[in-house]
């Protein structure tokens, strides 16, 4: 029988932020924390030769990981930019979106070599894979279109509209849907695999960035960066049905192989979080600097691999976690929370006037760090 869909609603919140954690670290180990490229986000696993791939958007390349060894092997240059690599494993062939080539580069993983390139819509961001359907679908952040493109013929065959800052995909291969997180109008497009038509348009919370799909229930959750939270949609009413809060700057996520757990990313204090199906938080565990991609190693359920852009690395966890702690428990904040702020100054990049902190002194104000693009 598949597990109950996820009640967010049941979820009880102790704390946000890093002092939010849950008890159960006896029951994860991280294996190791592999040096990669600059900036790494996408990352996918070939479970046959025992490799990660993962793409650095800084490098403009893709990094090669022995998860055996824990050691990177190579880098593979690919175009400018990417973001997101998906695996291809009838044909043994790697796929990246290369975001400011506004293309998608095709690697052969035997000869790690980049065997072609797809010109897709404007700023890719976001891949799936249908394998039985022998298509890729690319979410094209700044072109507000899903492209679609065969893998056998290595050519893009059909576009389906999206909406602006459209990336992130997932694909209900079951049900023939596929979902597309679009951030900066904060909806998910649902649409038709077959037919490649546009079903619905969903709302979200503030940016959405990430998207799964439970293959039991056909149910979709996304990851709202801005607004710190997973939402569920039941596609069926095309609208968001429960809410998680108190993740800090969440980004990435995949769903557990046996649709009973979320694995998110937190990438404002650097942990995953583990969501289970049951409303829990299972666990908060700390991996490198803003993690973002995160994967489930396709043989082995217990192995997850989490990217950190800001540390430059690869994160292997081992988890023993078949089910909640038995409780949440509060742990002390930082020893810098409540303590003075430090004087500082910025420059105006609007007018060049250098601004002090002194000028908002006892106000309240927000210094957004988000992103360099």
């Amino acid at each position: 029988m598949p597990p109950e869909p996820l009640d967010l609603s049941a979820v009880e919140i102790v704390d946000d932020g890093p002092a939010c954690r849950v008890k159960g670290a006896d029951r994860y180990r991280v294996r190791g924390e592999v040096r990669v490229g600059l900036d790494p986000e996408g990352v996918v696993v070939d479970a046959t030769a025992e490799l990660a791939y993962v793409a650095c958007s800084r490098s403009n390349a893709v990094a090669v990981v022995d998860l055996e060894r824990l050691e990177t092997l190579e880098m593979i240059p690919v175009g400018s930019e990417p973001i997101d690599i998906v695996i291809d494993t009838v044909t043994n062939r790697l796929f990246t979106a290369d975001a400011r080539s506004d293309q998608v580069s095709v690697i052969d993983a035997r000869s790690r070599k980049v065997i072609g390139t797809v010109p897709v819509g404007v700023y890719p961001s976001g891949l799936d894979i249908d394998e039985a359907g022998r298509r890729m679908y690319c979410g094209d952040t700044m072109g507000c279109t899903v492209s679609i493109v065969d893998l056998d013929r290595l050519e893009c065959v059909a576009t389906v509209p999206a909406e602006l800052g459209a990336g992130a995909i997932a694909l209900d291969r079951e049900r023939r849907r596929g979902f597309c997180a679009n951030f900066v109008t904060s909806t998910v497009t649902a649409f038709d695999l077959d037919q490649n038509e546009i079903l619905a348009t969903t709302p979200t919370g503030e940016g959405p960035c990430a998207v799964a799909v439970d293959r039991h229930s056909g149910d979709v959750f996304v990851v709202n960066c801005l607004a710190g939270s997973v939402v569920r949609i039941d596609p069926r009413r095309g609208e968001p049905t429960d809410e998680l809060g108190g993740l800090n700057a969440p980004v990435g996520m995949t769903m557990g192989p046996r649709s009973d757990r979320l694995y998110v990313t937190n990438r404002g204090d650097g942990t995953l979080s583990v969501l289970g199906f049951d409303g829990l938080e299972w666990a908060r565990i700390p991996v490198g600097t803003a993690p973002g991609g995160v994967s489930v190693h396709p043989r082995d359920e217990t192995v997850v691999l989490v990217a950190n852009a800001g540390s430059g690395s690869l994160t292997v966890i081992d988890l023993n976690l078949d089910g909640p702690p038995g409780e949440v428990v509060r742990q002390l904040n930082h020893p810098l929370v409540g303590t003075k702020m430090p004087e500082f100054s910025l420059y105006d990049v609007a007018g060049g006037q250098e601004l002090h902190s002194r000028q908002w002194s006892e106000k309240r104000y927000i210094l957004n760090f988000f992103a360099s693009w």
